[in-house]
């Protein structure tokens, strides 16, 4: 394992609060009832198609029984529904409904929307260099 410096150790910490204070802001801009939890799920359900709930619990690193209560929560909303397994008739399949899908596209949207707006203010430069960054932190997270 490498020793890390005091600077190196200062940045991570900068890094991971203005990570929590954007993930705040995109949060409180939000405009519909959809969890974060709930918004995680949808968003690997897009990606991966459909999926179990202990798939989906492992994924996310959360216990089958939140996992459970969160896909439940998505079914009332009617943003998925469960279907029966193709091959395992004691599990069950999780998939998005249209609404599911569509709920996702405005929230996307509208979290674009404000980002976008707020990367309009800055100087040219100062875009840049998030371009740049954008880069840079994609591969501290796929190394």
């Amino acid at each position: 394992m490498t020793e890390r410096s005091a600077p190196d150790i200062d940045l991570a910490e900068a890094l991971i609060a203005v990570h929590g204070r954007f993930r705040r802001t995109l949060l409180v801009a939000k405009t519909d009832e959809i969890s974060p939890t709930q918004s995680a799920v949808i968003g690997r359900l897009l990606r991966d198609g459909p999926q179990t709930t202990a798939d989906l619990a492992r994924a996310e690193g959360v216990r089958p029984q939140s996992m459970g209560a969160t896909i439940a929560g998505l079914v009332e909303l009617g943003l998925a529904v469960r279907e029966p397994h193709p091959t395992d008739g004691r599990r069950a399949l999780v998939q998005l409904t249209t609404a599911g899908r569509e709920a996702r596209a405005g929230s996307h949207a509208s979290r674009t929307r404000l980002v976008a707006d707020r990367l309009a203010g800055l100087p040219a430069e100062d875009r840049a260099a998030v371009e740049r960054a954008i880069d840079v932190l994609g591969s501290l997270v796929d190394p």
